[in-house]
């Protein structure tokens, strides 16, 4: 005879003896008890925490999640947009506005206190030079005044005595004659005085001086100084070279697949390469005809505002509009990129959102241009703000 003994936390809760009649388990009883015992040992399994779905190009996102991603929608909206061109250029300065200072008739440098970068006024003296030849210049200018003041009142003399023949004929243009020939001089050496900066009107006895000032013959600033006091110039010799702000432009350079956009009266940005915060308005007056050998040419562009602050040499970034017109954009934000393209999400009724891929054309202003958009992009909700966190989420829904 076999006993089935089964327990129950470590209790005896039935005790059977097979083919024993003085205990019979009812079929009921028994399965209520195995019922029992398989509650006990089973373990629940955690709810599903998913908190979003996706399928293909569609995700959707629980409420925490759109918390987080600060998602904002809108439509797109018609604004006016010009094509950019991005260029890099350098601040330059015309020719004619570049100026060299020498001394005309050379000398000894006896004081200067020019240092480059200093900003100077029109017919401010420039440097100090000295010279024996600038004494004997006066000289020569006041005797030639004196002569000419003599012959002067000499031939009124003999015109007066020709007019009564008195004299004859041969004297009168003698007089005439000596009288040209000193005034000639006379204004020779007027003009080589001002050439060393003496103004002949002011000159006299007293006020022969063995210096002249070098002044300067424009508003602008100095760019470089090469001298040292006490050294003998000549002519020929550059003491300091000036520049002229006036008509400082700027240059860029532009490759040859883009020039056909490049026209005159072309609105230009510019920004410093070394302050990009910083951004100046110019316009296209010049656009070169000749390739380089890197296949570009200059373009010429005025500053709308001419700035204080900009020198020659600067190096800047430029973008050229070549095109304005009225097309359907969205905020650049709202243009994600995905895999070799770019795309925006639409926002679905049902609180999904669709990634539908397009084409974009222009970037201005934090805007981006959407290149001929379907009737979907134009008429459905897009996401404007946080298109990058549905991207992300779709990407790592996919991974799972």
């Amino acid at each position: 005879m076999r006993q089935h003994i089964f327990f129950q936390n470590g209790r005896t809760i039935l005790s059977a003896v097979e083919g024993a009649s003085m205990l019979q388990v009812p079929l009921i009883g028994t399965i209520a008890i195995l019922m029992t015992f398989s509650a006990c040992t089973t373990v629940e399994s955690p709810a599903d925490t998913a908190t979003s779905a996706s399928s293909g190009t569609t995700v959707m996102l629980s409420a925490d999640q759109l918390e987080n991603a600060g998602i904002l929608t809108g439509q797109a909206e018609r604004r006016s947009l010009g094509l950019l061109i991005p260029v890099q250029g350098v601040v330059e300065v015309p020719p004619q506005n570049l100026v060299s200072i020498s001394a005309p008739l050379g000398g000894y440098l006896r004081s200067s206190d020019l240092l480059p970068g200093m900003e100077i006024q029109k017919g401010q003296t420039l440097a100090i030079m000295e010279d024996p030849r600038f004494i004997q210049l006066q000289q020569d200018y006041l005797v030639a005044e004196g002569k000419v003041t003599m012959l002067t009142q000499d031939f009124e003399r003999q015109k007066a005595l020709n007019a009564s023949k008195t004299t004859s004929d041969k004297v009168y243009q003698e007089a005439a004659t000596e009288l040209n020939t000193q005034k000639v001089t006379l204004r020779s050496l007027a003009e080589q005085l001002r050439l060393i900066g003496v103004d002949p009107s002011t000159l006299t006895a007293e006020t022969i001086s063995r210096s002249v000032a070098l002044r300067s013959p424009i508003h602008g600033w100095v760019s470089n100084v090469y001298m040292n006091m006490g050294r003998y110039v000549q002519p020929t010799d550059v003491l300091f070279e000036l520049v002229d702000p006036k008509d400082i432009h700027l240059a860029l350079t532009v490759f040859e697949k883009d020039l056909p956009n490049v026209h005159v009266g072309q609105e230009v940005h510019a920004r410093p390469t070394a302050h990009p915060q910083d951004e100046y308005e110019a316009e296209v007056i010049l656009v070169g005809r000749s390739l380089d050998a890197d296949r570009s040419a200059i373009v010429h562009c005025h500053f709308t505002k001419a700035p204080n602050d900009l020198v020659p040499g600067m190096a800047m970034s430029a973008s050229l509009e070549s095109r304005t017109d009225t097309v359907w954009c969205v905020p650049e934000e709202a243009v994600v990129r995905s895999g070799n393209g770019q795309a925006v999400f639409i926002a679905n009724v049902d609180g999904s959102y669709t990634m539908v891929p397009l084409t974009t054309g222009a970037n201005e202003y934090g805007y981006i241009e959407l290149v001929e958009p379907s009737t979907e992009l134009r008429e459905r909700p897009l996401v404007l703000k946080g298109a990058y966190s549905l991207l992300s989420s779709l990407k790592n829904s996919g991974e799972e």
